[in-house]
């Protein structure tokens, strides 16, 4: 319902404001013949915010400045429009997404950095990628900006065209048609072909690479559907679970892995499922009885029930129900918990204003102030457990305090750790901040473990609210 409240209000602002521009109605304004070449442009920059199709601007400029005219202006109008979209989602992609990616799908990310200016003019020659939307995931793919601008304005030609013909009253049925054929043949059948024979003279043809990440997605669903038994468990030892988050994988927990692996523990993961049955977006409350589920077969045919966890991200409000709600304390007397966003993030609105808020219910749960986040605060820490919070100011997601976890009955069994040097993703990779776990979590080994919360820990005054 909130998702088509926010649709709504995108059409609705769009009427306005094309009600407040045109001093008649929509097709009179789109027939416009005093509209001059700069208001034009001026107007297409904006277009994107005012949540109007590229077409519209087409038919625009075919009735107001002919054909040719208004196909030069129109493709001119689109690659400005690609501005202020392009650099909003360059800022977050270099933040966020392609961290991401360079730990999920390393191969996927080199591929499309060098094929970026193939990828952005496909895109535009073929009308059924919504242009603002791809606009906006080439930044957030941290494409080249020249790239993206020069080829924007080549392939955007032909749809500029073919609508601004259309437009013109001296247009035909037949003539439209034939043009927009002869265009579709020169700007799109042709340059695909002398670039794909180029490439394949070279070995690299953009079908061969196409494969390659079509392959490495394969390989990554079944990495993670496959689980691999390592080695029996050690009794002498407390096994560490890891809780990677938002549509992550299993994948982007191996440099962590290997780091705790080489300091004498015993870590386990599970597979959490999600998006093609990899990127973790299940809905928290799900995933946490469906980890409650995998323990219990594991305490049970390994015979031990004590564990501690290691979780990132959207992992650590997981681990945090099943602790809390789930009477996982019962068997877990440590939580780390990195990068978590204990107070949601502003970022899920980001995703909340496309599609992906009618797809995944986690988004909405990771919202500042959902009812799932709230129920959390209720709750109080138990006296045999102790929740670790590493926390940056240069966390992106959930930024400084708001990667702590701040129940409204305060708890000297929440230990909060600064580590203002790390950004979010490095939370996985970071050496240091594999010390920094090893510290907390102890001893891997039963009969030398000590009770959590070490005096040499440094601690900060919690501060409720």
């Amino acid at each position: 319902m909130i998702e088509m409240i926010l649709i709504t209000l995108g059409v609705l602002f769009a009427w306005f404001f094309w009600d407040q521009f045109c001093s008649t109605n929509l097709i009179s304004c789109l027939a416009n013949q005093d509209l001059s070449w700069g208001g034009f442009l001026a107007l297409s920059f904006f277009r994107p915010f005012v949540f109007t199709p590229l077409p519209v601007f087409a038919l625009m400029a075919g009735n107001a400045f002919g054909p040719v005219a208004g196909a030069i202006l129109s493709a001119v109008g689109a690659t400005l429009s690609c501005i202020g979209v392009y650099l909003l989602a360059k800022a977050v992609g270099k933040k966020l997404v392609n961290p991401w990616l360079s730990s999920n799908l390393p191969q996927t990310l080199r591929f499309i950095r060098s094929q970026d200016w193939k990828v952005v003019l496909v895109c535009r020659l073929i009308p059924i990628f919504p242009f603002d939307i791809m606009t906006f995931a080439f930044g957030l793919l941290d494409f080249r900006w020249k790239y993206v601008f020069a080829a924007t304005l080549i392939g955007i030609v032909p749809e500029s065209y073919i609508f601004s013909e259309i437009a013109h009253p001296d247009s035909t049925l037949l003539s439209s048609t034939l043009t927009t054929l002869v265009v579709i043949s020169l700007f799109c059948l042709l340059p695909g072909l002398v670039i794909e024979f180029v490439s394949r003279k070279k070995g690299s043809s953009l079908w061969v690479r196409l494969k390659a990440m079509w392959n490495e997605l394969n390989e990554e669903i079944r990495l993670n559907n496959d689980i691999v038994k390592r080695h029996e468990h050690n009794p002498r030892k407390i096994p560490i679970l890891l809780i990677y988050g938002y549509f992550s994988s299993r994948r982007a927990l191996t440099v962590l892995e290997r780091i705790l692996t080489r300091r004498g523990y015993e870590v386990i993961s599970f597979n959490l499922g999600g998006l093609l049955g990899v990127f973790f977006t299940r809905g928290i409350k799900e995933t946490a009885y469906f980890i409650d589920y995998k323990l219990k077969r594991q305490f049970s045919r390994h015979n031990f029930d004590q564990i501690h966890i290691v979780a990132h991200s959207k992992g650590g409000l997981v681990a945090l129900w099943w602790l809390l709600k789930l009477s996982g304390w019962r068997h877990c007397r440590k939580l780390v918990t990195m990068g978590t966003p204990f107070r949601g993030s502003l970022l899920t609105w980001l995703a909340l204003i496309t599609p992906a808020g009618f797809l995944f219910r986690d988004l909405w749960q990771m919202r500042p102030g959902s009812d799932l986040i709230s129920s959390l605060h209720e709750e109080e820490i138990p006296d045999n457990v102790s929740v670790y919070n590493f926390y940056s100011n240069r966390d992106k997601v959930a930024p400084g305090e708001k990667g702590l976890f701040i129940p409204k009955k305060p708890s000297e069994q929440i230990i909060p750790l600064p580590m203002h040097h790390v950004t979010h993703f490095e939370f996985l990779y970071r050496r240091d901040v594999g010390d920094a776990l090893a510290h907390v979590l102890g001893s891997p080994y039963l009969e030398d473990h000590e009770p959590a919360g070490g005096d040499d820990l440094e601690r900060e005054k919690m501060i409720p609210g």
